[in-house]
């Protein structure tokens, strides 16, 4: 009797199964105009990288792709669409993000069953999950489903938001392994490549360079995540839950490793931030320290509070963070139908004297007397004065990366690593104007701010901060988890 009731039941409400997301053209197309109106209205630096016209292009290849289609469309090609818009503004703080069934989709896509590296323009399989036991691992990725690797990257980095013209972020970022609804190489090669579930790949085999081919069939996530455990015992998402900042200094008292990974706090596992840099400075100062490597690889930003310290204990004058911070506009009720995460109230800004000036309708500039980061704060007490090392890479970013470009023009530091992610001149940041496509339900976040970095110096428009010592790893060094940027700011401690 309860297996009848069971069967009549299945037949009434049949188990949930995540499908495809379906939305009309018209739909479609309303989506788009929504967003071309809303990058239009809050992005303050939508034409520093392109010109009106080029712009106004890019929306009307998305409307005729769109009307190419059936009556329909899937979602999901709507959100690669989105991306691709989105990216051509150049701008790392404006955010793509599937919602709901869109998401769910994503999150249940088949993955191809190892990790990759991205260096010198190409790919490399890492941490091979596969049927092969591990014969893939250091191999370079020739062809996937007949397509060339080289035409892979192209097409993924098309639809990866990031600042100016800046390449080694957009490397990074198709490396990453978390966040899987914001980045990386299953989220990209799925949005912009290929939908498949089974991957035929051509490869070179490591050390033998011998061209070799198999059909590999997609796994689960969830299910790579748990092969790498147990067989490489890596967890995805160790970066989070390693404890950030950390202080070591060397047994010798040569040197001080000041480790930043993250600029957000985490309560359960990190130290307070101000009290362990109170503390590493003061042991700088009375140990006698005189060489200090910070390593801000792979700190995607966050804490405009970290990055305000951190320069406090590096630079022995006064200091702000921005010389003027400006915004697009004030009101934004024109949005209103769409803005999300803001109380109708928000929707307009204050406007006195005391907060914003008004230089046109579409440009207002923050009064110096409003907000700490646009005033003067003094040096710490236990300034570093010391030889000053900073690691960098593509994932340094937002405050981090802005962090970077303050070490640059205060200090004579010495930069080892890769270009970092931010642009120097200061990022579009902050504050954020979330709005969701009606149909498609798209989030896209959209800063109105420009933060102008304090003390500006001539530097090439839309890029980062370039080290000295650049950085270049091969595979040999990947397969032996060598630390080069570190090996090779030890080789210049013992040099000096």
């Amino acid at each position: 009797m309860r297996i009848q009731k069971l069967a009549i039941l299945l037949l009434i409400c049949p188990l949930y199964s995540i499908g495809q997301l379906k939305i009309t053209k018209e739909e479609a197309k309303e989506d788009v105009v929504w967003l071309q109106k809303a990058l239009e209205y809050v992005h303050p630096r939508i034409y520093k990288y392109n010109t009106k016209k080029s712009f106004d292009s890019i929306f009307g290849k998305a409307h005729k792709k769109i009307e190419a289609s059936n009556n329909s469309i899937l979602a999901i090609d709507v959100l690669s669409e989105v991306s691709k818009i989105n990216a051509h503004i150049n701008c790392g703080h404006l955010y793509t993000i599937p919602q709901f069934e869109l998401e769910q989709e994503i999150l249940a896509k088949k993955v191809m069953p190892f990790h990759v590296k991205i260096l010198q323009d190409e790919i490399f399989i890492i941490n091979d999950c596969s049927d092969a036991a591990g014969k893939l691992n250091g191999a370079k990725l020739l062809t996937v489903n007949g397509k060339s690797s080289a035409a892979i990257l192209q097409e993924m980095k098309e639809g990866i938001a990031t600042d100016g013209y800046i390449d080694t972020r957009k490397n990074r970022l198709i490396e990453h392994y978390f966040s899987t609804t914001y980045y990386g190489f299953d989220l990209y090669y799925y949005l912009h490549v290929d939908r498949s579930q089974t991957f035929q790949i051509e490869y070179e085999e490591y050390g033998s360079k011998e061209i070799k081919k198999v059909t590999l069939s997609g796994i689960s996530s969830s299910d790579r995540a748990n092969i790498l455990l147990k067989k490489y015992h890596l967890d995805e998402r160790t970066w989070f839950k390693t404890p950030s900042p950390r202080f070591e200094i060397s047994d010798s008292n040569r040197f001080a490793l000041l480790t930043v990974s993250r600029s957000f706090y985490n309560a359960k596992i990190d130290p307070d931030f101000d009290e362990l840099l109170d503390d590493a400075f003061r042991q700088l100062k009375e140990r006698k320290i005189q060489n200090l490597i910070l390593d801000l690889r792979n700190n995607g930003g966050g804490s405009e509070h970290q990055q305000m310290e951190l320069i406090s204990y590096l630079y022995d004058k006064p200091f702000k963070l921005y010389d003027n911070i400006y915004l697009s506009h004030l009101d934004y009720r024109p949005l209103k139908s769409i803005i999300i995460e803001r109380d109708s109230v928000d929707l307009v800004f204050n406007n006195d004297d005391e907060y914003m000036r008004k230089f046109s309708n579409d440009l207002w500039v923050s009064n110096y007397r409003y907000g700490k980061n646009l005033q003067l704060q003094p040096p710490k007490k236990n300034v570093f004065k010391g030889n000053l090392y900073v690691l960098i890479n593509g994932t340094t970013f937002s405050s981090a990366g802005d962090l970077a470009s303050d070490i640059r023009k205060t200090t004579d530091a010495v930069f080892i690593g890769e270009e970092s992610g931010g642009t120097f001149e200061g990022p579009t940041g902050g504050a954020n104007i979330v709005v969701q496509l009606p149909n498609s339900k798209i989030m896209v976040r959209i800063s109105p701010n420009i933060q102008m970095g304090y003390m500006y110096s001539k530097h090439p428009i839309g890029r980062g901060v370039i080290p000295e010592h650049k950085i270049v790893y091969s595979i040999d060094d990947v397969l032996r988890n060598e630390d080069l940027e570190l090996k090779k700011v030890l080789q210049l401690i013992e040099n000096n």
